[in-house]
């Protein structure tokens, strides 16, 4: 079984392509594992993809060939999502039969029409480019679209909106199968410089908001949007009318979590995202993920990770 196999769609976008091969190619190499049998990037026929630059991207097989895999990556597409769509019509049952022998599926960009194509995404949350988005809604009415989040997650079936965040996609991704270790120095080696306005935790959150209580999503979007202020459950139960009581039965019971810890891994998710950044001090990342004292942050952030955002930041990134 493949770890790792990367469609490339016609016409292809050479560089979401390549961006791809490159970071799975390394982090086989940083688990230790020989990349030439374990990557497998494909197309539809075997046959090297042209590209919207004109130059062909190699492929060593056919998305026939793969009969499992642990991931897979659905490269972006250049030019028309209704050409793309056609041209690559044959993939989408084998996309399927992946996604129900347990590969997870992320889709880069404009690979997101794909993905959805194949009815996987129904009555899910997706994202996509966002000059196709209107185009996206039109094709497929029965995707939760949400074109202003640059990352989703569905329960294993992932989507970024564009290259940068495409990027740390395809690392968390890649984290999940090779070991957080092998994350890290993706990020350290490619991430360098680069600063991002939405935190890699919240993709570890999407899945938890498929339970159909309209309420409590509406309350983890509160969190969300709140999180660098101090708030407290009891603020989220005075918010939506319900008293604390009611709001941590429905949102157990919604979600498998307690709110209260429901906040607090989300805080500290992100700021984990935020201290793999340069420039931002510890009480600069306290104070952003809604921490009034740091000795408080740091030492929730030592309970759960097991050692302090200062110590965290210089063995991990």
């Amino acid at each position: 079984m493949a770890d790792v196999a990367i469609f490339v769609p016609e016409p292809s976008l050479a560089m979401s392509a390549v961006l791809i091969t490159d970071l799975c190619w390394v982090a086989a190499l940083y688990a230790e594992r020989d990349p030439a049998h374990t990557i497998q990037v494909v197309s539809l026929t075997g046959d090297p993809v042209p590209s919207s630059s004109g130059l062909d991207v190699a492929v060593n097989g056919s998305l026939a060939d793969v009969e499992e895999a642990s991931l897979l990556f659905i490269s972006a597409f250049w030019g028309s999502s209704g050409q793309a769509l056609e041209r690559n019509d044959e993939a989408l049952g084998r996309i399927t039969r992946l996604a129900a022998g347990g590969a997870r599926i992320a889709a880069c960009s404009t690979g997101t029409f794909l993905l959805a194509a194949t009815g996987l995404l129904d009555g899910r949350v997706a994202t996509t480019y966002a000059p196709y988005a209107r185009s996206f809604r039109r094709r497929f009415p029965a995707v939760l679209l949400h074109p202003e989040r640059a990352i989703t997650d569905a329960g294993g079936l992932m989507c970024a909106d564009a290259i940068p965040s495409s990027l740390d996609l395809i690392i968390a991704c890649l984290g999940d199968l090779y070991g957080s270790d092998v994350a890290t120095r993706l990020a350290a080696d490619f991430l360098m410089g680069i600063r991002r306005s939405y935190t890699v935790a919240n993709l570890a959150f999407d899945g938890q908001k498929y339970h159909g209580d309209r309420t409590i999503l509406a309350v983890q979007r509160w969190f969300e949007r709140h999180l660098d202020e101090p708030i407290r459950v009891q603020d989220a139960a005075q918010e939506f009318g319900l008293s604390s009581r009611t709001l941590s039965r429905r949102f157990v019971a919604a979600t498998g979590e307690a709110p209260s810890r429901y906040l607090q891994r989300l805080r500290i998710e992100s700021a984990k995202s935020l201290l793999a950044q340069p420039g931002m001090t510890v009480g600069e990342v306290a104070r952003a993920v809604g921490y009034v004292d740091v000795a408080s942050f740091s030492a929730t952030f030592r309970r759960r990770e097991g050692v302090v955002p200062s110590l965290y930041r210089s063995t991990e990134h």
